[in-house]
């Protein structure tokens, strides 16, 4: 087992931010995202701060504990937060890992703006996956899952490629986007 200390830290901190410059210079760039009508030069992959979660706190349908995501970046170091914005608009919060992993990196939650229109209404799913593409790349995992996938959402999972692996596991392989 791989020793941490402050080296280990700091490590994890560069491929975070790496993964999420990197990911903002493709979308900047795509001519995919350009096709659906997306200014890909407005679309920034940010960590999740105060001023996602005071956002968050005011959306109307928000499902899940995005105020638990600090204490969760503490206790792992490796995890992965995304606030997904359109200009000064939150449009998506996504939170993965790989939790002692070094072959699957799994989402854990992942959210869009819950209201009826917002500049990546239908895309914040396949954008924020790019991004965690992009970091499980940078860590050498192989897999993609999705923990625990509300039912309803499986059929819009599986349209984005994600399978039931042999262990009932929603995936896809971090190869292949």
């Amino acid at each position: 087992m791989r020793r941490q200390g402050k080296g280990t830290d700091l490590r994890n901190q560069v491929l975070k931010s790496k993964a999420r410059e990197l990911v903002n210079q493709t979308v900047e760039k795509s001519a995919g995202v350009r096709s659906l009508g997306i200014n890909g030069e407005a679309v920034k992959f940010l960590p999740i701060d105060p001023a996602a979660l005071a956002i968050s706190d005011g959306w109307e349908r928000c499902h899940y504990p995005w105020r638990a995501v600090p204490e969760w970046k503490l206790k792992d170091p490796k995890g992965l937060d995304l606030a997904l914005w359109h200009a000064q608009e939150l449009c998506g919060l996504c939170y993965a890992t790989p939790r002692r992993s070094r072959l699957r990196i799994k989402i854990i939650l992942l959210e869009g703006q819950p209201t009826e229109s917002h500049p990546l209404k239908g895309s914040v799913a396949p954008l924020m996956l790019m991004a965690v593409r992009v970091y499980a790349q940078l860590l050498r995992c192989k897999v993609i899952q999705i923990e625990r996938p509300e039912p309803g959402v499986v059929n819009y999972y599986q349209a984005l490629g994600f399978e039931f692996d042999t262990a009932g596991c929603l995936v896809i392989s971090a190869d292949r986007f």
